[in-house]
């Protein structure tokens, strides 16, 4: 299976990015999965996030392709009618600190916290995906080559 385009490849690489190799990422695939798995075995909704799918409730599991992470996976918690409304609010009250925007965010940190636990648990290492990126504040994120032993 070919998860980056050639010509995909061809424009990162003409801009100073380049992707990790097919094998890296499909063993990122790999890792999407035991996650997805691990995280439905705890009763939370989980899927792999696919380019150009709609965001659905649960935990959005995205592969890493690129940079000194690649092949590792954000994990994400996606509450779209929640992070909606507070988008909204946001928009109508011209605040950022609007109570329904302040309550998606709480909600993504508290699900981040248990998110974090729930795969420590199952064996993962994972960090706050702040740690490896600033702007994927809420996320979580397992890195590449690590297996669940339960």
């Amino acid at each position: 299976m070919t998860y980056i385009d050639p010509e995909s490849r061809a424009k990162a690489e003409a801009h100073g990015y380049s992707y990790a190799s097919e094998e890296n990422i499909a063993a990122g695939y790999d890792l999407a999965g035991r996650v997805c798995r691990e995280l439905h075995r705890a009763g939370l909704p989980a899927n792999v996030e696919r380019p150009g799918a709609r965001s659905e409730p649960g935990v959005c599991v995205e592969v890493d392709s690129q940079g000194e992470y690649a092949g590792g996976v954000y994990v994400r918690w996606s509450a779209p009618e929640l992070g909606e409304a507070g988008m909204r609010a946001v928009a109508e009250q011209q605040d950022r600190a609007a109570p329904e925007w302040k309550r998606y965010g709480e909600v993504v940190l508290l699900m981040q916290t248990a998110m974090i636990g729930i795969l420590r648990l199952a064996g993962f290492s994972v960090v706050r995906a702040e740690e490896i990126d600033d702007v994927a504040e809420g996320d979580a994120y397992v890195h590449a080559d690590t297996r669940s032993t339960l």
